[in-house]
């Protein structure tokens, strides 16, 4: 399925009707994601379907259960809504009026966590980067998990080139 086919499909479902489906975007701050929450930006706009932007964070393990893992954990969840809000509206900067949107953070795995949020979304947008080598072992590629597992349509947007790519 092409991008355009895409972008039929999503033509061609009820805007106008409480149970649309979404456009979810999954967003890490890195160049490719910037790129994909701008691409799924402008199709909000386009078709008129809520974005749905989400965040997954991880935390290493914490030691026994105690208060201060709680109070740790709570603090680190409200960092990274922060992070991920400021993230989300200096990308989208003055367009962010102009879209409905709303912010998901999610703790746990970037790959399951949207794979299940976009269950029921028109479309599934992610950010791409070369993953190559030792960082693509030992982390895979939350695109490919998702091109994997995902019921919708998944658009993969690359990220901008640079001058330093050319």
């Amino acid at each position: 399925m092409t991008p355009n086919d895409v972008l039929a499909a999503l033509d061609e479902s009820p805007h106008d009707q409480p149970t649309a489906p979404a456009i979810v975007v999954g967003v890490d701050v890195s160049a490719g994601s910037r790129e994909a929450l701008r691409w799924a930006a402008t199709e909000s706009r386009r078709t008129g379907l809520p974005l749905c932007v989400l965040h997954a964070w991880q935390m290493d393990d914490l030691p026994a259960a105690s208060t201060r893992a709680t109070d740790y954990t709570q603090a680190c969840a409200a960092d990274a809504r922060a992070r991920a809000t400021r993230w989300t509206r200096d990308t989208l900067g003055d367009d962010r009026a102009k879209s409905r949107w709303t912010l998901e953070i999610v703790e746990g795995a970037a790959g399951p966590a949207l794979v299940s949020r976009s269950r029921s979304a028109g479309v599934l947008v992610l950010g791409t980067a070369a993953h190559t080598g030792q960082r693509h072992v030992v982390g895979g590629s939350v695109s490919r998990y998702c091109l994997a597992h995902a019921v919708p349509p998944v658009v993969a947007v690359p990220a901008a080139a640079t001058a330093l790519d050319s």
